[in-house]
């Protein structure tokens, strides 16, 4: 497929999203048609966190095309990449520094370069600061709305594919899950008009990437999504002006309380 049909698919999955998102319905009818229960009233419409959590909980890696899994690979080579330029940062630092004075009653989770295991929570965030920092990760410029980097969510999917001893597989469809709403949401949501940081955005496709990972149902995804939306809601005002820490620390506290709360019973 040439980039001019590439780019008119995008146009038309653009629209039809946003016009399920303005009405309430799924952006996404196939999928609610084929996966919604037959008992279901049909005037009760499907959610958008619904819609993401069952594309989350079928997605397989058998599903995604040979370009896209090379695709992602290179964002999560790239992504520790970044992790090992942003190590010796001011900010890295001091998340690395807070990691470390907190130890975990079980395994751990891992803080990249260190070595050193902490609680999930602190990990996510230490990462996420090492990525962050350099503003050398990629970046996804949507049709309307502005700028962001996908990437971000990684850090929050490292972490539950470590404590859940997920395969590289499970890397990359939870990667993939990650990217796909990211760029999805930024493309039909004006998230700049509405003040909104696009952090926000980030939180939402790496809670879904996490989740997949800590093997929630579709039910608890779609509750931890609503929790990201209701306490990790950021405005843009943060990245006005001078900028202090904050503009690396911004994704990265919030996703990793995300990351923490949508873990499965028995390791919360």
């Amino acid at each position: 497929m040439d980039s001019s049909l590439r780019i008119e698919r995008r146009h038309f999955l653009g629209h039809a999203a946003a016009a399920g998102v303005a009405i309430g319905a799924s952006p996404f009818p196939a999928l609610t048609q084929e996966r919604t229960p037959s008992s279901t009233s049909a005037s009760r419409q499907i959610s958008l966190a619904e819609t993401l959590a069952r594309y989350a909980s079928g997605l397989k890696y058998e599903d995604l095309p040979e370009d896209v899994v090379r695709l992602a690979k290179r964002a999560i080579l790239d992504t520790f990449g970044c992790a090992f330029g942003g190590y010796t940062a001011g900010p890295s630092k001091i998340a690395i520094k807070l990691a470390n004075e907190v130890g975990s009653k079980q395994a751990g989770a891992t803080v990249l370069c260190s070595g050193f295991r902490t609680t999930p929570d602190l990990a996510v965030f230490a990462n996420g600061v090492m990525i962050r920092y350099l503003d050398f990760n990629d970046a996804f410029v949507s049709l309307t709305h502005g700028a962001g980097h996908p990437s971000d969510t990684i850090a929050a999917l490292l972490t539950p594919a470590e404590l859940n001893a997920r395969s590289g597989r499970d890397l990359i469809v939870a990667t993939v899950l990650a990217y796909e709403v990211f760029c999805k949401i930024a493309d039909v949501f004006d998230y700049l008009g509405n003040g909104i940081d696009h952090s926000t955005i980030t939180g939402i496709a790496a809670v879904v990437g996490a989740c997949r990972l800590w093997g929630l149902t579709p039910e608890q995804m779609v509750h931890a999504i609503g929790i990201t939306v209701g306490g990790n809601t950021a405005t843009r005002q943060g990245r006005s002006d001078a900028l202090s820490n904050w503009k690396a620390f911004a994704v990265r506290m919030p996703a990793a309380t995300r990351s923490f709360r949508c873990s499965s019973p028995r390791t919360a």
